[in-house]
């Protein structure tokens, strides 16, 4: 049986996913790398994990990626379209947070239909640019899990658009290619994991997206 441990180092982070499936991976790795390092290592030891999937560039699902990356030894995904954002202060926006964007390297970039197989769970990568250029989501259809990242929230919230490459109208049509899927679980990149009527959540926030154009 698969587990999910949301493994965040501190407030401000963005949601940190352990995902502990036949190959353990974790989903964003946040700003604070000692907390969630710590928090992991209540389920698994370090060197057991092999990814780290980062579904946008911005700070506070990024910052720690180095220092997670050199502590477990796992191969660091990001989308091919944000490999160029890495260590840059406006488009990574770690300018909000008072922070420099660190440089680091990925073993891998992140397409549209690729599959990342976990074992039980094989998670589909699918674009959904609007918060960002490069903003992906992790879909399995078996299990109907979500990791959304920011790209929508809990309650019909969404993320914000009004950054480097946002784009409220990309957003809508992500959220239109969300709508069309059967999601029982919802992991998103801020707020509390869902299972509360979630088709029901992304139609809200589908709603709200259309409301802004």
């Amino acid at each position: 049986m698969v587990e999910v441990h949301k493994v965040s180092g501190a407030a401000f982070d963005g949601n940190v996913y352990l995902v502990l499936d036949e190959h353990p991976i974790l989903v964003d790795a946040g700003m604070m790398a000692r907390t969630t390092l710590k928090n992991i290592k209540k389920y698994i030891d370090l060197p057991e994990i092999e990814m780290i999937v980062l579904t946008h560039c911005h700070h506070d699902h990024t910052g720690a990626a180095p220092e997670i990356k050199q502590a477990t030894g796992a191969e660091l995904l990001l989308s091919e379209k944000e490999v160029g954002c890495i260590g840059d202060n406006l488009t990574t926006v770690s300018y909000l947070f008072g922070l420099e964007a660190p440089e680091y390297k990925v073993d891998g970039t992140l397409r549209d239909g690729m599959i990342l197989d976990l074992g039980d769970w094989k998670l589909e990568v699918m674009e959904t640019p609007g918060h960002s250029i490069g903003s992906i989501c992790l879909y399995d259809p078996n299990a109907k899990v979500l990791f959304s990242g920011d790209t929508v929230f809990p309650d019909g919230s969404i993320g914000r658009t009004d950054m480097y490459g946002g784009s409220i109208d990309m957003l809508v049509k992500s959220i239109e290619k969300l709508s069309r899927l059967d999601v029982k679980t919802m992991y998103p990149g801020h707020m509390e994991i869902t299972n509360i009527d979630v088709n029901r959540q992304i139609q809200m926030s589908l709603r709200f997206a259309r409301s802004v154009l």
